[in-house]
């Protein structure tokens, strides 16, 4: 068993996890009898370490169920990669990962993914199909809305490489490296972490709720502006959405509300992260 270095470990948690190991396991897909996840229990259990560690898997949405889910938390579960492989524009699927989600987060797990809006066979259509998808997916605003816009590989219309070339700047507030979605994230892995390793972290209850309110306003910026641009360049192969002006002045909004939050509440919560630096932002 490794420790995970994909998961969004809060630089306050580094080196100082209360005596808890985070680890990632492969789990073995569901069969008659033993549930997704009971191999990785199994595992834990032998090794003496069942109840001592934090750890992470990957799944798909048809392995998520609320009771074998709910004892695979118990067992130290704290975050799930989810895979969307062939989801986008397939309703049954798509409710299928909608609910994934909601049964997770209700749960108290983190949620990850990975999402390339131009992936597969690029078309507009195709954008719509993904960007209604991560509407549904985290339209509770528990989980971030992130994407990734790489460039296109395959054959597809003019219009749409330079609808990419565009899109991929403007939403670098969100998407790039510290941006709003990752400061979300988090975000909502303190609050779980801080939970899970019992440092009697005050204020949570209110913070959660201010946190989801301010993810959910994130996330529909983001998908707004995504939906909208995608639309009236399919329309007119050009759109002033993305123009810096425009987009910069939302994104700077959220992001200062973004750290006065998380500020506000390690502030109250000094004690519990003796080493969290002065404020963020700086």
């Amino acid at each position: 068993m490794d420790t995970d270095q994909s998961v969004v470990l809060p630089h306050r948690f580094t080196g100082r996890t209360g005596g808890a190991t985070l680890l990632k396991l492969r789990c073995a897909r569901a069969r008659p009898g033993r549930p997704f996840g009971s191999d990785a229990v199994t595992q834990l259990t032998d090794d003496g370490l069942l109840g001592q560690v934090l750890w992470s898997t990957t799944c798909t949405a048809t392995d998520v169920t609320t009771a074998n889910f709910r004892q695979l938390r118990d067992s130290g579960l704290f975050l799930v990669h989810v895979t969307l492989n062939g989801i986008p524009g397939e309703p049954a699927r798509v409710r299928e990962l909608i609910l994934a989600v909601q049964v997770l987060r209700s749960l108290g797990v983190l949620v990850e993914y990975d999402l390339d809006l131009f992936a597969g066979t690029p078309r507009f259509a195709g954008v719509r199909d993904k960007v209604a998808m991560l509407r549904a997916m985290v339209g509770d605003g528990s989980t971030p809305a992130y994407f990734t816009t790489a460039a296109i590989e395959a054959d597809c219309s003019p219009w749409l490489a330079g609808y990419q070339q565009r899109l991929a700047p403007a939403v670098r507030p969100w998407l790039g490296t510290g941006g709003l979605s990752h400061q979300l994230a988090e975000a909502w892995a303190e609050i779980l972490l801080g939970e899970r390793l019992l440092l009697g972290l005050r204020g949570g209850a209110a913070h959660r709720i201010a946190l989801q309110r301010l993810t959910l306003r994130s996330n529909t910026e983001l998908l707004n502006l995504v939906a909208a641009s995608a639309r009236e360049f399919e329309t007119a192969g050009d759109t002033r959405l993305l123009d810096d002006e425009l987009v910069a002045p939302r994104a700077e909004l959220l992001a200062a509300t973004m750290v006065a939050l998380r500020n506000r509440f390690w502030a109250a919560n000094a004690q519990s992260a003796p080493d969290r630096p002065a404020a963020y932002g700086e």
